[in-house]
């Protein structure tokens, strides 16, 4: 059976009239200007399918700058005699963009009988963390896992989600080359085709020309350890041996095992991922937390882009400048995610916010976004804290308080952006009193949350009494936290 992913179709998406469909990669580049985006698709599978275009556009047109990215954007849909050029360009270099050919299926390893052997022949649940396989605790799907079929498309949509989120395993198993999998940062367009442009990363001169995985002619040998890698490769980094076993016009069983193993995590700097100093004042990538959503990172990245730049996107210090040069202001960037510990998976993520260009170049209106943010993250901890004091054991669910907590960062949200505009707006003598107003609203919403919580789960004396002990506590927290700020 042959699969070939640019006239086979393997991409749902939604059209501009709401319509979905399952779309041939080059269907998808000619019209990506009349598709909202990638649709039913899980947050990593979205990302993922992202950054295989990030890099294949990137290979294909070359962009050497932020301007060339925009002379692109600016063309309103992609010049579809390059991508057949560079389509052309990889076959005559022997690439097949069939998933299943018999030398060389596309991005997968090469056959090798030393290595396809029937211990590393695997169900292909091991390409989907939602589906039952191994101790993955994150089930959405529960199809024991020897049963599992895929489709063709499915089973190559979860090989590319299963490089990118690979975690560190026993066995030898690597993680990636940002260690366990980091939050993504994507510009957000108006449409597939903006989103896609503004994803992809600009490669200089010193980039090799052949880089992508694809393309690159090295051999994925479990466990050869590698200490440096080129961008695009780097972004399709190898870190499992996989390969589609076609059964029927389905995918049964997959060769799976440690891939190549990158040590040079210290040279290795994401375009899609933000980075932040620990302890030791090293930058590390930004992980995701089950206990902490995406748009809270707002306040750090705006810090940095108004102090240096340094630990923000690559793809959104490209794409603030695109929008200063269209005379835009507002950032919109979608988050995407894994919580991981170890080889288990626990939750997805796929976030968006919006930060203001006029407070990402103005350092003072960045410092009291992320003293906001900082502000609203410490009145959440204390009334994590009461709420647990306050609601005894055995009223409340594992989730309740962290639910509860969830649902004041969810009425904060809104009231941050109304103070992201003021600041954006103001002059620097209006700050300060636009961020008592926000100090207001974050302690009205954590007290009507805790008052809430006493009526659903305080009935008797007792639990009266103690919730009025919490309550108390809860303000002499806050008052504290006032002190400090």
């Amino acid at each position: 059976m042959k699969f070939d992913i640019t006239t086979e179709p393997w991409l749902p998406v939604k059209t501009s009239s709401g319509e979905t469909r399952t779309v041939t990669l080059l269907e998808m580049l000619e019209e990506a200007h009349l598709l909202q985006g990638l649709e039913g698709l899980n947050p990593m599978e979205e990302y993922s399918v992202l950054r295989f275009f990030a890099v294949f556009l990137s290979a294909a047109f070359r962009p050497e700058t932020w301007e060339d990215k925009l002379d692109i954007l600016e063309t309103g849909r992609f010049d579809m005699g390059k991508i057949r050029d560079y389509i052309e360009k990889c076959r005559k270099e022997g690439v097949s963009f069939d998933i299943f050919d018999e030398k060389r299926p596309f991005m997968q390893a090469t056959p090798n009988p030393e290595y396809d052997q029937e211990k590393n022949l695997k169900s292909p649940a091991v390409l989907d963390s939602t589906r039952a396989s191994g101790n993955n605790h994150m089930h959405y799907d529960h199809t024991l896992e020897d049963d599992v079929v895929m489709t063709p498309a499915e089973a190559f949509r979860g090989f590319l989600t299963a490089q990118i989120f690979c975690t560190a395993m026993s066995g030898g198993y690597p993680s990636n080359v940002y260690g366990a999998p980091p939050m993504f940062y994507l510009p957000k367009g108006r449409n597939l085709f903006e989103i896609m442009v503004l994803s992809v990363v600009t490669v200089t001169s010193e980039e090799p020309d052949v880089s992508e995985l694809w393309r690159n002619p090295l051999e994925i040998v479990p466990k050869r350890e590698v200490a440096s890698a080129s961008l695009l490769y780097g972004m399709f980094f190898p870190a499992r041996r996989i390969r589609l076993v076609e059964q029927g016009g389905n995918v049964k069983r997959v060769y799976y095992q440690p891939g190549l193993h990158f040590t040079g995590f210290a040279g290795w700097t994401d375009p899609h991922t933000a980075y932040r100093p620990n302890k030791e004042n090293v930058m590390v990538s930004v992980k995701p937390n089950m206990d902490r959503e995406g748009w809270r990172n707002i306040g750090t990245l705006a810090a940095q882009f108004a102090e240096s730049g340094l630990g923000v996107p690559a793809s959104l210090k490209e794409y603030r400048k695109i929008l200063d040069e269209q005379d835009k202001n507002q950032m919109e960037v979608m988050i995407f995610g894994a919580v991981t510990n170890q080889a288990s998976y626990y939750d997805m993520q796929r976030g968006a916010f919006t930060l203001d260009t006029r407070i990402a170049e103005d350092e003072r209106k960045a410092t009291v976004i992320a003293e906001s943010v900082s502000w609203m993250d410490d009145v959440g901890s204390v009334l994590r804290k009461r709420l647990k004091e306050m609601i005894s054991s055995d009223k409340r669910g594992g989730n309740d308080v962290q639910n509860l907590v969830h649902r004041f960062y969810t009425q904060c949200e809104p009231i941050f952006y109304a103070l992201s505009d003021k600041v954006a707006g103001c002059g620097g003598d209006d700050l300060k009193g636009t961020a008592d107003g926000w100090a207001e609203d974050v302690k009205r919403l954590a007290r009507n949350i805790f008052s809430e919580a006493q009526e659903i789960y305080c009935s008797t004396a007792d639990e009266l009494i103690r919730a009025e002990k919490a309550y108390k506590w809860l303000n002499v927290d806050i008052v504290k936290l006032m002190k400090g700020r």
